[in-house]
């Protein structure tokens, strides 16, 4: 049988994170997703030669409003676009150079 709850007893509440912290989580994220564009975008256009398919990333790239010295550094100054860890630190050299 269903127990019903009681709505007396103290609900724990969930603290809201900081200003701070849902910035930073942001813009991992962002990086995250820029990343996985640049892994597509040396795709198509590296790996594949599909020039409709890289002019629609650059779109989506342009559309997102992404920068686009970060995205051909990332694609050109890092060697292993499957490791996150040497996208990362290309991705922090360049924001030292640019402050974004």
């Amino acid at each position: 049988m269903l127990q019903k709850l009681s709505l007396k007893e103290p609900r724990e509440t969930l603290e809201k994170p900081s200003s701070l912290e849902f910035c930073e989580s942001r813009f991992r994220n962002d990086r995250q997703s820029i990343f996985i564009l640049v892994r597509e975008l040396v795709h198509a256009q590296f790996e594949l030669g599909d020039p409709e398919l890289t002019n629609r990333l650059w779109q989506d790239v342009v559309d997102r409003e992404i920068d686009m010295e970060r995205i051909i550094n990332l694609m050109y100054g890092c060697t292993f676009h499957d490791d996150d860890q040497a996208m990362l630190e290309t991705d922090l050299a360049y924001e030292k150079l640019n402050i974004i």
